[in-house]
């Protein structure tokens, strides 16, 4: 009996057939957990502060900020089309889930939700991001006025290249 067992065993093995329960952990984001991880909160504030601002804008300018001084603890990659941070997209996505933060629909810029603004009044937020974002308030809004004018052409571009490119559903009926 054994031997039929083991040869069963081997078959499955060598055709690649073998189930198998593989556990993952994953991180549960709450409100708590959000107010109590200082970067997640810096980024909070960093939007309420310096938002309405698009993603892409968003990178560089929370990169120029690091530069600056302010103690944030992201890694940053270049891509083409400027600076990317996995840690930054994770958090965002993190501040969206809670409601901290939401997209304009419209403008596709991130901002403060009212529970957002709500949290930063009642915990707060590393002295040194606001120190950084106060001394050089005036040269960032400049910076994401910038970036996002150029964001915003790139999109409307792309807008126009591919209402162009496809013919509305009228004209392919007939």
């Amino acid at each position: 009996m054994p031997k039929k067992e083991e040869q069963k065993g081997q078959a499955k093995q060598e055709s690649g057939k073998t189930k198998e329960l593989r556990i993952t952990t994953v991180h549960v984001v709450t409100k708590d957990s959000i107010i109590k991880n200082q970067r997640q909160l810096s980024l909070l504030y960093i939007i309420d502060k310096l938002g309405p601002i698009h993603e892409r804008t968003l990178h560089s300018i929370v990169k120029h900020i690091q530069e600056l001084g302010a103690p944030l603890g992201y890694n940053f990659v270049k891509v083409v089309d400027g600076l990317y941070s996995l840690e930054l997209k994770n958090d965002l996505i993190a501040l969206t889930y809670v409601g901290f933060i939401d997209t304009d629909p419209l403008r596709r810029k991130y901002r403060t939700t009212s529970e957002g603004k709500e949290a930063l009044e009642k915990h707060s937020v590393p002295p040194g991001v606001i120190k950084v974002l106060e001394e050089n308030r005036e040269n960032l809004k400049n910076l994401i006025a910038l970036f996002d004018s150029q964001i915003d052409l790139q999109l409307r571009r792309k807008t126009e290249r591919e209402s162009r490119k496809t013919p509305s559903f009228r004209i392919m009926m007939r």
